[in-house]
């Protein structure tokens, strides 16, 4: 089944206060474009009307911009693709943080060991995107800091052993995120300062690890990757309404209520915690598999406003 258009789109929009902000900064988040073959010129129109009603001052890409690595070697793709980056850039600066599909093939079956799963990565996918960013105007954050207005945005790489949760398995590896956070921690790149406001960015949520120590400086946590949970958006209603955070179930994830998908909400220590579904029905139809799961589901860019 191919829908034309989505049903309905929207723009959530938070405020996260207190972060040591001098004057208001406002973000954008998109991403999880997954800019296939059937993707149309609607996706782009989508993204450009939305981000212009909001006039963001940072656009943070969550990552999927591509739906597999291999579609770098697509000329027509890798034009689609530019049309997008370039759309946001011509609205405000922009970052991105790199997803799994950008890196890694879609795998339908379960893998069954590490080196088996690593078989689907891309070698010099990395070089590969520092390159069209270059081109376009987009900061990539490879591990490293952006800074603007006195926010602070460090992007994290979850590179593809971290979507690797073991043979046979979906999902992410909890293991392999926290090993990369504590690294990073180590060797002093989480560093913070003061009377700034800090922002991390990654692609997959990685809300069990938010309360680690070498985070316990960020004030706002942004991901993509579950597409708000794939079902209906009248089933999203539902489980809005019952305290949920979205769909039932997110691509290779985890059931709800034990992942959380969509919306925002706050952490123990006061951050807010920020998922984006992305906008993969902005064009027609999503990428198989999952235009079969996700094919009423609302695209979305959400707003985020800091300030004191």
């Amino acid at each position: 089944m191919f829908l034309k258009e989505p049903l309905c789109c929207c723009t959530p929009k938070y405020t996260v206060i207190h972060t040591g902000v001098k004057a208001p900064v406002k973000v954008a988040l998109t991403g999880d474009w997954h800019v296939t073959r059937i993707v149309s010129d609607k996706q782009r129109r989508f993204l450009k009307q939305k981000l212009q009603a909001i006039q963001p001052d940072l656009i943070i890409l969550q990552g999927d911009l591509f739906d597999t690595p291999h579609s770098f070697d697509d000329l027509r793709l890798v034009a689609k693709l530019k049309k997008n980056l370039l759309a946001c850039v011509k609205i405000a600066p922009t970052v991105m943080v790199i997803g799994n599909h950008d890196q890694v093939e879609p795998i339908m079956t379960p893998p069954k060991s590490r080196i088996d799963y690593l078989k689907h990565a891309r070698k010099n996918v990395l070089d590969e995107w520092r390159r069209i960013c270059k081109e376009c105007g987009v900061k990539l954050l490879i591990d490293e800091w952006f800074e603007i207005k006195g926010l602070r945005i460090f992007g994290m790489w979850q590179g593809p052993e971290a979507y690797f949760a073991g043979p046979g398995k979906r999902g992410e590896s909890i293991e392999e995120m926290r090993r990369h956070i504590k690294e990073l921690g180590q060797e002093g790149v989480l560093k913070f300062r003061p009377k700034k406001a800090h922002w991390f960015a990654a692609h997959a949520p990685i809300n069990e690890l938010s309360n680690m120590k070498e985070l316990a400086g960020f004030n706002v946590f942004s991901f993509g990757h579950t597409h708000g949970g794939c079902v209906p958006i009248v089933v999203d209603a539902v489980v809005d309404a019952c305290g949920g955070h979205g769909g039932i179930v997110a691509p290779f994830q985890k059931w709800f209520p034990k992942h959380f998908m969509r919306g925002q909400e706050t952490l123990p220590n006061g951050a807010s915690f920020i998922v984006n579904a992305g906008m993969v029905m902005a064009q027609g139809s999503a990428p198989k598999p999952l235009h079969y799961i996700n094919f009423i589901k609302a695209a979305e860019i959400t707003e985020v406003i800091l300030r004191d």
